[in-house]
């Protein structure tokens, strides 16, 4: 079963896309995690918006793409869909998405700062997304930024 709200997030280092390696043991404050596999439609579809949140929040809050690809693929799939916000690479063996038990992409977890997790959300909720806008919005102390405005998107698409 999946991590849930209240859950203690298990602390990881994987390989940064292009260079370097990222340890969540190091890092302070809330951070969001995606868990994303490039060859996914609706990973594809929820990315862009959490580009989006990370232009807003992302002074706020520590954004982190795990991708469940090699890094070639994902610098191909982050120059496609315009991401900038860091990303590291769970290819081949997928140890941190095994023991995070990610069932379905996208999977994301907000952790606050002491290391339990706050959110949960699997494939695109529309309705959850802005959700964690809202929660986003409270941690940077501002104005939701409107995540779905001139933008029609469905109210599920299932990972």
């Amino acid at each position: 079963m999946p991590l849930k709200a209240g859950d203690k997030a298990p602390d990881f280092s994987l390989k940064v896309c292009p260079e370097g390696s990222l340890s969540t043991a190091s890092m302070e404050g809330y951070r969001l995690l995606v868990f994303y596999k490039v060859s996914c439609p609706t990973c594809q579809l929820t990315l862009p918006f959490i580009e989006k949140l990370y232009k807003y929040y992302g002074d706020a809050v520590s954004f982190v793409g795990v991708s469940q690809d090699n890094c070639a693929d994902t610098l191909n799939f982050m120059r496609e869909y315009g991401l900038s916000f860091t990303q590291v690479s769970d290819d081949p063996e997928y140890r941190v998405s095994i023991e995070y038990d990610v069932q379905v992409v996208p999977t994301l977890y907000l952790i606050d700062p002491s290391g339990e997790v706050s959110f949960v959300e699997e494939s695109f909720v529309r309705s959850s997304l802005e959700s964690l806008n809202e929660e986003l919005s409270r941690i940077a102390g501002r104005e939701v930024n409107p995540l779905f405005e001139d933008v029609s998107v469905p109210p599920f698409k299932a990972g």
